[in-house]
């Protein structure tokens, strides 16, 4: 009966489900964010509004998080069928059993497909933000934590929510087009997180353990706005082989330059850590497709290119794993 109940709540939140409202509702919180924190730091929010925003935007989001029928969730299907050999190649994006194909390491068409194994980050994520909302909520604000909770407190709230709004546009009923809305609410999520990480990044006075998962946020929600955007170019059936491939290069790069300038410009070893960890199952995802392919498949839509995109995400991975290294260990030594 609970899991009946479950379904029931699924599919009423599904009816209400509109992609404009969804897409209006995430350019009106990208608008409103400068203006709250304006308001946050000169002090018109109070300290206990912001501690319970906080709160109420994670549970939110977890709730949103476990409500089933999203992509990812058929894509984990599809990983599964893949190892037992029964899944097929992903030939175009008709068919909502299609789109969670398009997005697997092994017969996906994407070039930015991570290996499974690299979800088990949302694991600590969810657990470490948790525990983060439930230690903020006893901080005083003449503490140090408090200080920095002031300045954070907005955007992290604001990040929660965008995932929740994510939530609902990763799904199949956002076809074609409207599949860059779970982009761009993706993207909203990084960009609020990396403004929460730079009111702490350097500077945490003790908590740095405490913000943790908030970093390992930032830097997996970057890699994954990158994974949704190729994923969104992907599934159009009408994108040529050489567009997937020549997105997929460049998304790899630019996730590498990423994590390597942030690594340094905030003294973030966390975020370059998680980069790295991106990368690696990107490029563990593309071995898995390099190994699956037929020579005649070499100009087919998700193995065109696969090797060099195997062979920049391994490259990405070790640079962002050198920077992250290089910072993480300077800090330690100044300890």
């Amino acid at each position: 009966k609970p899991e009946q109940e479950h379904r029931r709540f699924a599919m009423s939140l599904s009816a209400l489900n509109s992609p404009a409202l969804v897409a209006a509702a995430g350019v009106g919180g990208l608008a409103a964010l400068p203006t709250l924190e304006r308001l946050a730091l000169e002090g018109a929010i109070s300290f206990t509004a912001l501690k319970t925003a906080n709160a109420i935007a994670y549970a939110i989001q977890l709730v949103a998080v476990s409500i089933p029928g999203r992509i990812d969730g058929q894509m984990a299907e599809e990983m599964k069928k893949e190892q037992t050999g029964k899944s097929e190649v992903a030939k175009t994006s008709d068919g909502k059993d299609e789109d969670g194909k398009i997005w697997t390491p092994r017969q996906g068409r994407t070039l930015v497909a991570p290996a499974g194994w690299a979800f088990a980050i949302w694991g600590p994520i969810f657990l470490g933000e948790l525990v983060f909302v439930v230690v903020q909520s006893t901080a005083t604000e003449a503490s140090a934590l408090g200080s920095v909770l002031r300045k954070m407190s907005v955007p992290f709230a604001m990040a929660q929510t965008f995932q929740t709004l994510w939530c609902a546009a990763f799904r199949p009923k956002y076809r074609g087009n409207l599949m860059f809305v779970s982009t761009g609410l993706l993207s909203a999520v990084a960009y609020s997180l990396s403004k929460a990480h730079s009111a702490f990044a350097g500077s945490t006075e003790g908590n740095g353990l405490l913000f943790l998962p908030v970093a390992m946020h930032f830097g997996w929600t970057t890699a994954a706005s990158i994974v949704n955007l190729n994923g969104a170019i992907s599934m159009k059936e009408t994108t040529s082989a050489k567009a997937i491939a020549l997105t997929g290069h460049t998304s790899a790069i630019a996730a590498t330059v990423a994590g390597i300038a942030v690594t340094f410009a905030r003294s973030a070893p966390t975020y370059g850590g998680v980069v790295a960890w991106a990368l690696f199952a990107c490029a563990g995802g593309m071995k898995k497709r390099i190994a699956s392919s037929e020579k005649e498949d070499d100009d087919a839509p998700g193995i065109y290119g696969a090797q060099t995109q195997w062979w920049l995400c391994r490259i990405g991975a070790f640079a962002c794993t050198a920077a992250a290294t290089f910072v993480g260990g300077k800090q330690l030594l100044r300890r």
